[in-house]
């Protein structure tokens, strides 16, 4: 009579093996904690019981599980959208698409589990996965956890799989696949068989191993089984007997018992062991991504050799002799995650701050100033020193190194001075792209500083050439028949002590004060910009058009770099930090001699706007490949000491 295999037993001791392993990890590793995503499309009742069974389990051993479950109504790309979110959460570890979907409009399966990243992909059916499987690379990969779990019930009754003949009766890539490629791996002799293989009884009998997935309630028998062999049961049917629905295997367990060695029951055999190796899986996961992400240690950086060629060429021959990295793989080895980052272009990148979420807690590294005290025209040589010790301690001494620099304005750029991207072999590359548009900071900061300077010139105009009233309206329009202050209108309201949010309370005199900000034009201390050296700027008169007589008044251009929205953003540590500050910056005074300050005028949220992209760094690399942040612009960080 054979022994049955017990699943639940082997299963509790697997999960005594994780919740062991989690809790040393966690005692060794500050803040490790383990996410699994469990996604599934419509109400399917069998659906419910394995989900609930994935979550208790989950909880049971400390695995954070969270179910995301989504109507039947569904469309296939916000499926594919919400998946791409789990992707990018440094907080999800495992992700598993529940199949098969219940779902109203057509989802191609395959399209949305190879939508999961193959490194969370713990239910193991990605491609890459599978192909990692294929090729006997299963310590790289994540491997189905029926099959995983159906060795381990193999190997736990004692039996040396070296030279043994298996057989699998079916071949889908969720079980019988990659459960033939397991036994070929631990050296077995394996037959695949399925619907259309001939004589199926007589291959079966000549099995050491058989392991049975073909959805057929007990359709293997026991003249089928060699004696003695070991019988993996993965069938689970519901089938109808004395009107009551029981469960049963792909096998006649009672029958197979007579003649089989070792067989798995149903349920109690490879049911139990299919959740465990799942969040098995999913703590190898979290390991994987805390050791690679979340851990000080030596990146593994591929450098650009120098081709050094005396005498040296020029700046900009050095740096078109050289081909830069794609930046994807430079964000790669410094172990930026996919979702902290966003590509312009192939070679530049912009960080996100979402990052510093990730990496706030690690102990700071050193921090290198590189500065002078005696400028030329030509420049000190700070940049190239930089970058010369980066390549230095980066590309030779293998030193985790990131250089950082502000971004060059095209005022030096096209005059005496030339580019900053350093010099000679010390460069940022690609170097015309550096020194030139970059990824549009400056030219963001433009636009926002002269859009300020034009609500100055626009909020006069009309306070002169309008009434009280007329000039409420234009700044508390009706909507939908009622007024209603928006934030920045409530914070001025605030600041006049006018203790009223609602617009038709005011009085007159409320009215006139919230409304006007009567600006002195003398005090105006804010100009327009230009990232260009252009002298005959440096005067001009404004408001000489037919619309604008008697407005006239001389102001100036100054360079873009020197704008106090850049001193700002070289200082700011997150957007809302950003937006406090602008809307602090002030403009002019009033006839009274009040500060008038950007939140004043109302524009805070359209400069946020303009320049919310350029409050992540820029990642560039230098010559040898070492990488690079660019952010800022001189000025603003030699103002502020910091860059």
């Amino acid at each position: 009579m054979a022994t049955s295999i017990d699943g639940k037993s082997l299963s509790k001791s697997f999960l005594d093996k994780i919740r062991q392993e989690l809790s040393e990890f966690k005692s060794n590793n500050d803040n490790f904690q383990v996410g699994l995503a469990i996604v599934q499309v419509g109400d399917r009742p069998d659906s419910n019981i394995y989900i609930r069974n994935k979550l208790r389990t989950a909880s049971d051993v400390g695995i954070n599980a969270k179910h995301f479950k989504f109507d039947r109504s569904v469309h296939e790309s916000i499926l594919i959208d919400e998946i791409n979110k789990l992707n990018s959460d440094p907080k999800i570890h495992g992700i598993i698409v529940q199949l098969p979907f219940d779902s109203e409009k057509s989802i191609d399966s395959d399209l949305i589990v190879n939508t999961v990243s193959p490194n969370k992909d713990v239910d193991g059916l990605h491609y890459a996965n599978a192909g990692k499987i294929m090729h006997g690379q299963v310590n790289d990969a994540y491997v189905p956890c029926t099959p995983k779990g159906c060795l381990e019930l193999i190997k736990s009754t004692g039996v040396q799989l070296k030279g043994k003949n298996a057989v699998v009766i079916g071949r889908s890539k969720l079980v019988g696949s990659p459960m033939a490629n397991l036994l070929k791996l631990n050296d077995c002799t394996v037959t695949i068989c399925h619907s259309k293989t001939v004589d199926l009884p007589s291959i079966c009998r000549s099995a050491d191993i058989l392991v049975v997935a073909i959805g057929k309630p007990k359709f293997v028998k026991s003249e089928w089984v060699k004696p003695g062999a070991i019988v993996v049961d993965c069938g689970i049917n519901s089938v109808q007997i004395a009107e009551k629905n029981k469960i049963c295997g792909d096998v006649d367990f009672e029958d197979v018992c007579k003649v089989a060695k070792c067989v798995t029951p149903v349920p109690g055999g490879v049911g139990p062991m299919t959740v465990t190796m799942l969040l098995q899986n999913t703590l190898e996961s979290a390991k994987r991504y805390y050791t690679n992400y979340d851990v000080d240690t030596q990146w593994k950086c591929g450098y650009n050799p120098l081709k050094r060629i005396e005498p040296v060429p020029e700046d900009i021959m050095i740096a078109k002799a050289q081909r830069p990295k794609d930046i994807s793989i430079i964000a790669d080895e410094i172990r930026l995650l996919d979702s902290e980052y966003e590509l312009y272009g192939k070679k530049k990148a912009k960080i996100c701050l979402s990052v510093l979420d990730r990496i706030g807690k690690r102990q700071n590294g050193n921090y290198v100033v590189v500065t002078g005290i005696n400028p030329t025209p030509l420049g000190e040589g700070k940049s190239t020193t930089t970058v010369g010790l980066c390549q230095a301690m980066g590309a030779h001494l293998k030193k985790n190194t990131i250089g950082c620099l502000r971004q060059p304005s095209q005022g030096p750029t096209f005059g005496i001075k030339g580019g900053a991207a350093g010099g000679g072999y010390s460069q940022v590359i690609p170097m015309e792209e550096f020194n030139l548009h970059l990824t549009g900071d400056i030219h963001a900061i433009t636009a926002a500083n002269n859009l300020l300077a034009a609500q100055i010139e626009t909020r006069m105009f009309h306070e002169k050439t309008q009434n009280d009233k007329a000039l409420f309206n234009r700044l508390v329009p009706l909507k939908n028949g009622k007024r209603q202050f928006c934030p920045i209108q409530l914070k001025r309201l605030e600041k006049l002590n006018i203790n009223k949010t609602n617009p038709d309370e005011l009085t007159d005199e409320e009215v006139s004060k919230f409304s006007r900000l009567n600006i002195d034009p003398a005090s105006i201390t804010w100009n327009r910009v230009l990232d260009t050296n252009d002298r005959f700027l440096r005067r001009i008169t404004v408001g000489q058009g037919n619309t604008e007589k008697n407005m006239t008044r001389q102001t100036q251009f100054d360079i873009t770099v020197a704008s106090e929205i850049m001193a700002i953003l070289a200082l700011t540590d997150s957007m809302a930090d950003f937006l406090t500050r602008l809307g602090r910056i002030v403009v002019a005074d009033s006839l009274d001699g009040e500060p008038i300050t950007a939140d004043d005028l109302g524009i805070t949220g359209a400069l946020g706007i303009l320049l919310k992209d350029t409050i992540k760094p820029t990642l560039m690399q230098t010559l040898e490949g070492t990488p690079i942040l660019v952010h800022a612009g001189p000025f603003a960080n030699i103002g502020n000491v910091y860059s």
